[in-house]
């Protein structure tokens, strides 16, 4: 296993304007557990959803556990830590996308939203 780059344990996500899906980031080894929502989003209470690749630029894939889709619900400006930290274990670049909680649609950002990673390193 490769050494953990300590600069990359503060990392941030950003969903663009106009879209619903993230830029994609580089795990390094590490694995997501949560994240620091913004302040401000497009519904009171939203998820999140989840998109893994073995690649930077590969083709992103749900992820799911036991054939249900991992997310995480949250309110605004909110730490908030997915029910299980091993669900994102493994994955190495990733993706996320606000969903509305209820009916689980797509939720567009009305300006860039961007959140911050909660990581663990050594996660096991």
């Amino acid at each position: 296993m490769s050494a953990i780059n300590n600069t990359n344990l503060d990392t941030t996500m950003t969903i663009p304007k106009d879209a619903s899906l993230s830029e994609a980031i580089d795990l390094y080894g590490a694995t997501a557990i949560g994240f620091m929502t913004p302040a401000a989003i497009e519904a009171t209470t939203v998820q999140l959803g989840f998109f893994a690749s073995n690649e930077l630029a590969g083709t992103y894939y749900e992820v799911n556990k036991n054939g249900t889709p991992v997310t995480l619900t949250f309110a605004v400006d909110e730490y908030a830590l997915l029910e299980n930290p091993t669900d994102l274990f493994g994955v190495r670049f990733l993706k996320i996308q606000c969903q509305t909680a209820a009916e689980v649609a797509v939720v567009q950002a009305t300006a860039a939203r961007t959140f911050r990673v909660v990581k663990s390193v050594g996660l096991s």
